[in-house]
């Protein structure tokens, strides 16, 4: 009996295969949009992950605290950062291996950067050979600082990709050839030893001039020191040993360093740790309200749909009156007659759910192969649509069927 009423369910579809195609437009729609949004923005959020990763989510960011906090304390240079400060860092990631990998520190001055004729005003670094432990930076030509630069205040620089091409140029022998040359920074000259290769993105170096610390502040700037504490820093690095040690290296640091600062127990910290578990949670939240109010759109798109196979189903009843009225002189239940029209509309819903989930299989895999992302299918979604769509149909085809079934046979026998 299932079987002879799916094949009339499909004969009835075949009868009116543009109104059918029509009515399943909606379904088409919502179920390709459910699949390909959910696939693609897994995938968007996994690149967007690893690259956060690349540029260096294993390090914790110590940066100066904000003296407009409230319970910041009204001390003279409230939250600055100290070359002292980077020293107990040193110590901490020496004394505690499991959980630290390394430390440097970034001293940061925005300078005139100059190339024969062109010139720029850009972010120059001081900061340490063990900055690539810690920030995950490529070098396209040439080397790194060392220790040596740094104890002979050597006058040297290392240039990020976006600066060595408004330099030199998109070409990558002219940039090759730039190492050796002379720069001059804030007026004076430094020779290129390395130039990085262009990661993109609002984290990386690729805007940046890195030279010895030493070598920023005795050749290029001066009044870098606060009084009584050293040399001024913006920010001091420190490298994890797994990103899921987060919690336990920022409770160690700042412990580190309330006692060196001697900050009170019921004072907030004169400092402030960047984490790298509030970017990705950040991202991770961005990604879900996106992926959810496009799902959110697909949802409404299958309902309109259900409500387009509602109306289809009902206009069906109308037009096939008579055939209903034979059918029940010729014995066929109630039952017989709702399972065959809720069984049209499901069939209806269903054939257009996987008509779009094919077509966003398809979209998703186009997408995966010219982007060079690797997008996977999100089966799980697919599973959701198709589940979803068979809903639609029973529950937006059940009404019509509904009159059908309650159709007299004389009357609808009469029905002209």
């Amino acid at each position: 009996m299932l079987r002879e009423q799916f094949a009339m369910a499909l004969d009835s579809l075949r009868a009116n295969k543009v109104r059918s195609l029509l009515t399943m437009l909606g379904i088409i729609i919502g179920t390709g949009t459910l699949v390909a949004v959910l696939s693609l923005g897994n995938a968007v959020q996994g690149s967007v992950f690893e690259q956060f990763i690349d540029l260096g989510t294993r390090r914790i960011a110590i940066t100066k605290g904000d003296p407009s906090a409230r319970g910041a304390r009204d001390v003279p240079g409230y939250g600055l950062l100290s070359i002292s400060d980077a020293h107990v860092i040193e110590e901490l990631a020496a004394q505690r291996a499991d959980l630290f990998r390394t430390s440097t520190v970034e001293v940061i001055v925005p300078l005139d950067i100059r190339a024969g004729a062109v010139g720029l005003r850009d972010t120059v670094v001081g900061t340490g050979e063990q900055y690539t432990a810690i920030q995950s930076v490529q070098l396209a030509h040439g080397r790194f600082l060392t220790a040596a630069d740094e104890a002979r205040r050597a006058p040297v620089v290392v240039l990020g990709g976006l600066i060595a091409r408004d330099l030199y140029g998109t070409d990558e022998a002219r940039q090759a050839a730039a190492i050796g040359s002379t720069v001059e920074i804030n007026g004076r000259p430094l020779e290129v030893i390395g130039i990085l290769r262009a990661a993109g993105g609002p984290f990386s170096a690729d805007r940046r001039a890195l030279v010895p610390i030493s070598t920023l502040r005795l050749r290029l700037v001066s009044n870098l020191d606060i009084p009584g504490r050293g040399m001024r820093v913006d920010t001091v690095l420190i490298g994890l040993q797994s990103e899921q040690q987060t919690e336990q290296a920022s409770e160690a640091i700042r412990a580190a360093l309330r006692n060196a600062r001697g900050v009170p127990a019921e004072a907030i910290d004169d400092f402030e740790l960047s984490l790298p578990t509030e970017a990705l949670n950040v991202l991770a939240g961005i990604n879900g309200a996106i992926t959810g109010f496009v799902a959110f759109v697909a949802a409404i798109s299958l309902l309109v749909g259900g409500i387009g196979i509602m109306n289809i189903m009902l206009v069906a009843v109308t037009e096939r009156t008579r055939e209903i009225g034979v059918r029940k002189a010729l014995g066929a239940t109630d039952q017989d007659i709702l399972g065959q029209f809720v069984l049209e509309a499901t069939a209806v819903s269903l054939i257009g759910g996987t008509i779009g989930v094919s077509g966003a299989i398809a979209l998703v895999l186009l997408v995966s192969t010219l982007s060079g992302v690797g997008a996977p299918i999100a089966w799980g979604a697919v599973v959701l649509a198709l589940v979803f769509a068979a809903c639609v149909g029973i529950g937006f085809g059940s009404y019509p069927a509904r009159r059908a079934a309650l159709l007299l046979p004389i009357e609808a026998l009469r029905y002209e």
